[in-house]
């Protein structure tokens, strides 16, 4: 009896210890995408990543990167004319992002690091450290912590927060 028990138990673990992996393949294929498709700036299948191209994506600016914006804010609204306010976040979303990368003439690619995945096979937290490039020169780079859901077509992700620290 004990010997069945056991034989259930061993079973059960494995086949958690399975699933996660699988969980986890599939999530760590978004992040490879994600980084391909910025790389290769390849709009349709960087916004097929997304549950909503138009969700939000909110950065919030590093206490040195809120001086270089006001610094930077402050001559633009002298140039400009303008009354634009610092603040220390800004939002962009997956569309507007992909946008600006597919436009640009300069060679753009993100690295990512350290990266924790927590999963219930339902929903997911990944986060992790990243490297923003633009012309082969770090841009940015902080912390990013994305939401994803499983859907009917896989993983998809559905909010994204990150850090920014600028030179």
């Amino acid at each position: 009896m004990k010997l069945i028990v056991f034989i259930a138990l061993l079973l059960t673990n494995t086949g958690n210890c399975f699933a996660n992996q699988t969980e986890h393949q599939g999530i760590k294929a978004v992040i490879h995408a994600f980084e391909q498709s910025i790389q290769s700036k390849d709009k349709s299948r960087f916004s097929n990543l997304f549950v909503d191209v138009s969700s939000p994506m909110i950065a919030v600016v590093s206490e040195e990167g809120v001086e270089i914006r006001r610094a930077l804010v402050e001559k633009y609204n002298k140039e400009q004319n303008k009354n634009m306010k610092v603040t220390r976040t800004w939002v962009t979303s997956p569309q507007e992002m992909i946008d600006r990368i597919v436009s640009s003439d300069v060679s753009s690619r993100e690295e990512f690091d350290n990266i924790n995945i927590v999963s219930d096979g339902n929903i997911a937290n990944v986060y992790f450290d990243y490297v923003y490039y633009k012309d082969n020169k770090k841009q940015n780079w902080g912390s990013e912590s994305w939401q994803m859901v499983q859907t009917m077509k896989g993983w998809k992700i559905s909010s994204v927060n990150f850090s920014t620290i600028s030179k």
